[in-house]
């Protein structure tokens, strides 16, 4: 080969080397150059898990598609890949991550759930790329964080350009809480199923009320307002002057003399109410923790700001809610002479969670796994009781830590236990860390684990942690790394929620959607290289493949209290009647749309490998009627797939939360969707034998202006329809 030949490759190197190392950074550099110059060093805060009911053990959302940066794995070649001072390269799918599976969370579910648009959704992944970069650094030098702020830039400008058409819209978009500090949010509902509040307090009065209620919290910048939907319109106390006049309602919350802002009043107990809740916060919905007594607690973990880890743990219960939340002062502790309790302290974590350990003073503690109390990022578990009143002396307002120690959680080698949802039992923490770094000495390896890197970051550890009651009465609470688990599972498979409440049982669930199928699989964490297993799931008789349909919406998990336990898979999905290619009137006075449940179960105490079976499933059609001339208002027009931003009743209805509890006096489990058009009055579904039955066939008013909704159903118990799509049908 000539020298002249030899030098134009060389210098075609050099170009393209130049072109693919800072032609993309230019570009996000150029494009975002006035982005969040973030400095105060918090970790990004972590997706976080709610559950809606006392009997839910998991909610796997996601849709069956994985978590992950959804980018191929070329894309390492664009992004810095130099060497740490611990010799570590981070590739960009790993790296980021945990930004990632936030992102993929917040573009489908972020619109149904915090009415978050995809704006919102890129900006808070760049925010917290940037925030990733302080753990997780590329190179050595003093330049890494600003070569860092660009590969955040780059990131946010590929999915600016590439995902518009992965952001899910009202006819995608589906109800799955995920978020721990939505402070970006303008309001948002959310719902919890509770045990009645005084019916074993009064039960003459509420004989004709539910076992269980329903508890709608709505969020308006932080303002909070709560409603029993499914309670009955009596009074909670009868009018009086006397402040000594107190009834077994209010004794029950703990009342013996009524203050001022209950005199002179009958509250109804379907009412709406205001919630005090410290100001100055970003609340999220509350956590409910139902205790080894039965108890039900509805616990806040409020963040001040994205700059520090201050919390205000909040701690209620069903009755104070809907009584007297009138704090005397405005401050987060017990000094604010309010009926609720309330903690202030740093967690040193973003995502605080609750937590019940048997046989503490106090049982209800707030606890976080964090990296950031050493300065090698080791793990660390912090706890403080949630109820406990601060005190004045000793760092009281700081929650106590415990590090781990070793190779697999030293040195920030559990990094990633912040990127999966996190599961927490009475006295145990269940954590993911997915692997985020690579060591190679050979220059080729590191070239090839660039072009052609791990796509879906599949090796990681499950991290079990024991937790015991503190030693001493201001002490952490004891916990120990009780297991580790290695595991070689792509993130295909994320979220792996766990099939059980009982401790040291290590199975979990997961939603594989293909492209026409969405199959449940099951991993056995209790086995060494646990591998991905098929659920069987039988109607008939005959095994069935469920349509993909069935992962757009969260499956719910159950684990039932009876003496024989039973695990139940409740499935739903919704399909708004459109004709395709029609436009849509818009002077369109009804809309409707078809909505389907399906339930599968077995014992609990069944092997692993025995097959759920069909137990009861409905077939819904939901239509709704309105006035016609006010298409400003979302709950009067009907929907336009070409306008998918624009909300109407039937998209709102195909998007809503499910519920499962009881609520009709008969025995069963019955399931109900809250309508956000209709707020006081959601849909529920009686169960029926095999199939369910809605307790209201219609709602709604006749006007002005008229919005009214009527439900019909029937069984649903055919193989060949769950198997396939549900099929369109006109208004």
């Amino acid at each position: 080969m000539s020298r002249k030949v030899i030098g134009w490759s060389a210098a075609a190197l050099v170009a393209i080397v130049l072109i693919f190392n800072y032609l993309p950074a230019f570009v996000a550099d150029s494009l975002y150059k006035n982005v969040d110059d973030i400095t105060d060093g918090e970790m990004p805060a972590t997706v976080t898990s709610f559950e809606s009911g006392p009997d839910i053990v998991s909610t796997i959302g996601g849709s069956g598609e994985g978590l992950n940066c959804s980018l191929p794995a070329v894309t390492n070649i664009f992004f810095d890949g130099s060497k740490d001072a611990a010799g570590k390269r981070h590739l960009v799918l790993q790296r980021f991550r945990q930004a990632c599976v936030f992102h993929d969370l917040c573009y489908r579910h972020g619109l149904a759930t915090y009415g978050y648009n995809q704006n919102d959704c890129d900006r808070i992944l760049q925010n917290a790329a940037f925030r990733l970069c302080t753990y997780i650094r590329n190179g050595s030098g003093t330049g890494s964080a600003a070569r860092c702020q660009t590969d955040s830039k780059m990131v946010l400008a590929g999915v600016s350009m590439g995902g518009y058409n992965a952001f899910r819209g009202w006819d995608r978009s589906t109800y799955f809480e995920f978020e721990s500090d939505p402070f970006r949010s303008n309001g948002f509902q959310a719902s919890r199923v509770v045990d009645h509040p005084f019916k074993a307090v009064a039960p003459e009065k509420y004989r004709n009320d539910p076992d269980q209620v329903i508890l709608s919290f709505e969020d308006i910048r932080s303002d909070i307002a709560v409603t029993c939907m499914t309670c009955a319109n009596l009074p909670v106390f009868a009018y009086t002057r006397d402040p000594n006049e107190v009834d077994a309602e209010l004794r029950s919350v703990g009342l013996t003399t009524l203050p001022e802002a209950l005199l002179k009043r009958e509250p109804m107990l379907s009412e709406t109410v205001p919630i005090w809740l410290p100001p100055r916060r970003h609340h999220a919905a509350p956590h409910l923790l139902v205790d080894s007594k039965g108890h039900d607690h509805l616990i806040w973990m409020s963040r001040n700001n994205p700059q520090d880890t201050m919390s205000c743990i909040v701690g209620a219960d069903a009755g104070r809610l809907l009584t007297n939340t009138l704090p005397r002062r405005d401050l987060c502790s017990k000094d604010a002479g309010s009926s609720l309790s309330m903690v202030e302290v740093d967690m040193f974590a973003t995502s605080p969670l609750p937590m019940e350990i048997p046989g503490a003073p106090d049982p209800v503690y707030a606890t976080a796994i964090s990296p950031q109390k050493t300065i090698n990022n080791d793990l660390s578990f912090c706890s403080r009781s949630a109820s406990r009143p601060v005190e004045q002396s000793g760092n009281d307002d700081r929650s106590r830590c415990i590090n781990f120690t070793g190779d697999a959680v030293g040195k920030g080698a559990a990094l990633g236990a912040f990127q999966s949802f996190p599961v927490v039992r009475p006295g145990q923490q269940i954590f993911f860390a997915r692997d985020v770094d690579q060591r190679t000495d050979s220059p080729l390896t590191a070239l090839w684990q660039r072009a052609f890197g791990d796509t879906y970051s599949p090796g990681g550890s499950l991290l079990v942690i024991d937790v015991a009651p503190p030693t001493t009465p201001k002490g952490p609470a004891s916990a120990k790394l009780k297991k580790i688990v290695r595991f070689n599972i792509d993130d295909r498979f994320d979220p792996m929620m766990p099939i059980t409440r009982k401790v040291d049982d290590l199975r979990f669930l997961s939603l594989e959607a293909s492209k026409q199928t969405v199959r449940l699989r099951q991993i056995d964490f209790a086995k060494d290289n646990p591998p991905v297993g098929n659920v069987r799931l039988l109607m008939g008789g005959v095994e069935v493949e469920l349509d993909r349909s069935w992962a757009a919406r969260p499956m719910m998990v159950l684990e039932t209290r009876d003496a024989q336990p039973r695990t139940k898979l409740v499935f739903s999905r919704g399909e708004i009647a459109t004709e395709p290619g029609k436009p849509i009137d818009p002077n369109a006075t009804a809309e409707a749309l078809t909505l389907q449940t399906l339930v599968f179960e077995r014992d609990a105490a069944a092997p692993s490998d025995a097959p759920f079976v069909k137990s009861a499933g409905a077939a819904c059609r939901i239509a709704y009627e309105f006035a016609t001339g006010h298409t400003d208002w979302p709950c009067y027009r009907a929907f336009d797939p070409e306008r998918s931003m624009r909300a109407s009743p039937a998209a709102r209805m195909q998007a809503s939360q499910m519920l499962v509890g009881h609520f009709s006096k008969g025995t069963g489990y019955g399931i109900a969707f809250p309508d956000a058009c209709l707020k006081s009055e959601p849909i529920i579904l009686s169960p029926q034998g095999d199939t369910f039955a809605p307790v209201n066939d219609i709602a709604g008013w006749n006007g002005p202006p008229k919005l009214r909704r009527t439900i019909t159903c029937e069984p649903l118990d055919a193989a060949a329809i769950v198997s396939r799509p549900i099929a369109q049908q006109s208004q």
